[in-house]
């Protein structure tokens, strides 16, 4: 063997044994790319940037003051994280939101709007969510397994009777009013003009006495010239039911103070009306009992959901490699190497 032939196998022998991998001494590998794990499902740079944009577009659907914890970075990680969660547990209870099933939602959705366009529905979901349509789409697969999960897997507390007591005490302007009232009706006996004139000066004529004598309303409203359809007292009606009745006697109602008498009105059935407002009250409790624990149940929707997933967060694995977001959030920092030994050997 010649000299050039032992310098080449010695050379060869020192880059040998440079290169050969160092089981124990392997260089780290930073994980740069995601920025954290939910479960199975990496959440990358890439869908961080895509989500922020879907984040910042629902964000405007949001009730005015209520603010939102943490920097803007950790609400959008947040925000994803909590959709990886409604992911993996749809998952689990075979929930499904397939392009079938997004398509049949959009055909119920279309049919309660009694809509038939397309467009049509595209414009009115826009208008009513504040969204473009396609953000609205795109989010209509985790609305669709929200609400399956918040039947399945979310608990809802109902209201307390102390609850129901301060919601009504605190909205009773908005649950509308009971009155009690007294009603005298005139009919024209044909469409004539002099028939018309005649009825409109009798009405009048009973206003201007009954201003005068409080107690000849309730005479007449008693006597056999009143044609309305209660000659008594009507007791204590929801004016929603009045509504439904007659909006122009309602109309007159909502003019007055307890005791006083309207002007001469026509209703919708085109009688010469009167009526005198005998009392008003803010609808009693026991009669809206049930729409005010439904009320409450709705508000609690979003707050018992967002308890559900701060509670899964606790069940599922979650590693954050964000550094922002550890520090924020006071996390430990996560061993982003791995080491050769680490790696199972391939199956023979």
């Amino acid at each position: 063997m010649n000299f050039f032939k032992l310098r080449f196998l010695f050379w060869l022998g020192i880059f040998i044994l440079n290169t050969t991998p160092k089981v124990l001494t392997a260089a780290p590998e930073s994980i740069n790319k995601i920025m954290a794990i939910v479960g199975k499902i990496s959440i990358s740079q890439l869908d961080f940037e895509r989500g922020e944009e879907v984040f910042k577009n629902l964000q405007k659907q949001k009730k005015a003051g209520k603010t939102q914890k943490g920097s803007w970075k950790s609400q959008v990680l947040d925000f994803l994280i909590a959709r990886a969660i409604i992911d993996i547990t749809a998952e689990e209870e075979s929930i499904q939101a397939s392009e079938k099933n997004i398509e049949a939602e959009v055909d119920r959705l279309m049919k309660l709007s009694q809509t038939t366009e397309r467009s049509q529905f595209e414009k009115l979901i826009s208008e009513k969510t504040g969204l473009p349509f396609d953000v609205w789409l795109n989010d209509l697969p985790y609305q669709i397994k929200r609400g399956q999960l918040l039947q399945v897997r979310v608990s809802i507390k109902p209201p307390s009777e102390q609850e129901v007591q301060a919601w009504y005490n605190a909205n009773k302007q908005k649950v509308g009013f009971e009155v009690k009232f007294r009603e005298i009706c005139l009919i024209p006996k044909n469409n004539s003009v002099e028939e018309e004139q005649r009825i409109s000066n009798e009405i009048n004529s009973i206003k201007k006495d009954s201003r005068k004598d409080k107690d000849s309303f309730g005479l007449i409203a008693s006597g056999p010239r009143n044609q309305a359809y209660a000659k008594g007292i009507n007791d204590w009606t929801p004016t929603f039911e009045i509504f439904n009745r007659s909006p122009a006697l309602i109309n007159a109602l909502g003019r007055l103070e307890d005791g006083k008498i309207s002007d001469a009105f026509v209703d919708d059935k085109r009688r010469y009306c009167l009526v005198r407002l005998e009392g008003k009250r803010p609808t009693p409790l026991d009669t809206i009992r049930r729409n005010i624990q439904e009320i409450i149940q709705r508000e609690r929707v979003d707050s018992s959901f967002d308890d559900w997933i701060l509670t899964r967060r606790k069940e599922v694995l979650i590693t954050i490699y964000d550094k922002e977001y550890i520090t924020e959030n006071k996390l430990d920092t996560p061993d982003e190497s791995f080491n050769y030994s680490k790696i199972e050997p391939a199956s023979p």
